[in-house]
Order: C-alpha cells, then structure tokens, then sequence
C-alpha cells in the first residue's frame, strides 16, 4: 500500500511510496528525516 508507515524498533523512519508490481518485495521509500528536511525548506 502506498503511503504504509515503515516502522523500525518501535520508531517511525519511513513511509513506502511505490512497489513494484511484478516484485512485491522492491520498491520505494521516503525516509522520515528527508520529509522533515523538506518540511523545513517549505516553511
């Protein structure tokens, strides 16, 4: 699922953006510490 939290020991350090279809195992993430670079570059 797009979006889907990735939780690691209990913390939040990413978000699944992108799978791929034909390997449900691949795909791509957004890492928690990018969102709140950007977040800041915005504000």
């Amino acid at each position: 699922m797009s979006g889907s939290p990735i939780i690691q020991n209990g913390k939040f350090i990413g978000a699944v953006t992108h799978v791929l279809v034909n390997e449900p195992t691949k795909g791509y993430a957004v890492f928690a510490d990018m969102m709140i670079k950007q977040m800041r570059e915005v504000n």
